[in-house]
């Protein structure tokens, strides 16, 4: 799906300008077209050269509504960071992924620029809830195939390293390597955890949205631009 069309008013008396802006108008809206039409085949090539069996499926109407349906038939929605179908790329976090991650019933792998493909999994958790579950379900996926894992707790008390501890020793029940990092810090915990993911040289960040401690604004609003802005980790978000 694609924003082809919009309004965009003339200036008054402007008759030829008024006529130009709608056959450019006319020409971007089929050039658009053409891209939207080439996307599923691009994709299905890209899938198959890397050994993936693929499926496109076309969404008329609302996308919002249906996205979250699809998500119900999978395991787990991957999505860029600035996705809105615009064909225009963009340098902010979309409302659109915002609401996916709010809404859908799965967990969201949001990609970055990159994808890194050395490093450990970077686990942010804090004994809440969503992140349990966030946890869970990475591994259960295969998330960390055969990364080792790095517990970071963030908390403004002492409890931080008594969360991670059980996020690790989780882990290690299930064969993955982990260590810890307890942060004893009043900053932002977005902020600690985009740092320590860029200083650990992370491929992963790996966390559980709306949890009621330390994380509970992280991904909530104008919070999840925070966190997510300049990070090239992908994240593995579930709620």
């Amino acid at each position: 799906m694609s924003d082809l069309e919009g309004i965009e008013p003339a200036p008054i008396g402007a008759m030829g300008y008024a006529q130009d802006r709608r056959r450019h108008r006319a020409k971007v809206a089929y050039d658009r077209r053409a891209r939207v039409a080439e996307l599923p085949r691009s994709f299905e090539q890209s899938c198959a050269a890397a050994g993936v069996e693929a499926r496109c499926q076309t969404i008329d109407g609302d996308i919002r509504a249906e996205l979250i349906h699809a998500i119900e038939t999978s395991d787990m929605m991957v999505t860029g960071l600035d996705t809105e179908f615009h064909l225009e790329p963009s340098d902010d976090v979309s409302p659109l992924v915002e609401h996916i991650v709010a809404r859908g019933c799965r967990p969201v792998l949001v990609t970055g620029p990159e994808a890194p493909e050395d490093g450990p999994v970077v686990v942010a958790y804090d004994g809440s809830v969503p992140a349990a579950k966030a946890l869970q379900l990475a591994v259960l996926l295969g998330i960390f195939g055969s990364s080792p894992a790095r517990v970071v707790s963030v908390y403004p008390g002492d409890q931080a390293f008594e969360a991670a501890t059980r996020a690790r020793d989780y882990l290690v029940l299930h064969g993955i390597t982990a260590d810890i990092e307890a942060v004893t810090s009043t900053d932002h915990p977005a902020d600690v955890l985009r740092a320590h993911a860029s200083a650990v040289h992370a491929r992963l960040l790996v966390m559980g949205a709306f949890g009621h401690r330390g994380l509970q604004e992280i991904l909530f609003g104008s919070s999840t631009r925070r966190l997510l802005h300049g990070l090239t980790v992908p994240l593995f978000i579930y709620h």
